[in-house]
């Protein structure tokens, strides 16, 4: 999984074509804009084939989020040799405020605008559907437990204080939203909130 795209290496089959169309005409047109006639464009299939695979845009769009949520729990890894310290200071500089730190990838690569504009408006859609909702929670789960498990090899390792992991991944999930909402609509300089959230985490954990 890269910036620019949910997916990694070539696809495997039709159906994994479909699905990069699709994420790539919700980036560039929007949820409004997303059919299967400009989806079947974007990959040169007839409009046929595109819904023998996926009988609707919201089935197309929720086999997407499961592509999405396999993919993290495949990519998501811990790696020993690192500083739990530098990795969470790493992971909010680079994923969460798309801010390049330094030299070295971080185990979620950062996402671009168009990446996190296209994720942005498939959350909106959990607003009245259900289904969206269930993946979407998965999703915001499973980085949750990252960031947790970062704190947690910090407190094992006596950088942290002995601090409830999961409270605390919990906040910063729930700022990650709210700084990928801002990054997209609007023009504010995130900078301070950067600042402010190594200072809050300075606070709870070493402090």
């Amino acid at each position: 999984m890269n910036g620019d795209s949910p997916f990694a290496g070539p696809p495997e089959d039709t159906r994994e074509e479909i699905l990069r169309a699709a994420f790539l005409v919700l980036q560039r047109d929007g949820y409004a804009g997303l059919s299967m006639n400009r989806i079947a464009e974007e990959v040169g299939l007839q409009k046929a084939s595109v819904y023998h695979h996926y009988a609707e845009k919201d089935t197309l769009l929720l086999a997407l989020v499961d592509y999405v949520v396999e993919e993290l729990r495949y990519r998501i890894v811990q790696p020993d040799d690192e500083d739990p310290r530098q990795q969470l200071r790493r992971f909010i500089d680079e994923v969460v405020f798309g801010h390049h730190a330094g030299p070295d990838a971080t185990a979620l690569s950062p996402p671009t605008d168009g990446t996190i504009r296209a994720f942005i408006q498939i959350r909106a859609q959990a607003v009245h559907d259900d289904d969206y909702r269930e993946q979407i929670t998965t999703i915001d789960r499973i980085q949750q437990e990252h960031i947790a498990e970062i704190i947690q090899r910090g407190v094992d390792a006596g950088e942290f204080r002995d601090v409830d992991p999961t409270q605390v991944a919990s906040f910063i999930s729930t700022l990650l939203t709210g700084v990928f909402t801002r990054r997209v609509t609007m023009t504010t300089d995130l900078t301070p909130v950067r600042e402010a959230t190594h200072a809050y985490l300075e606070a709870v954990l070493v402090a």
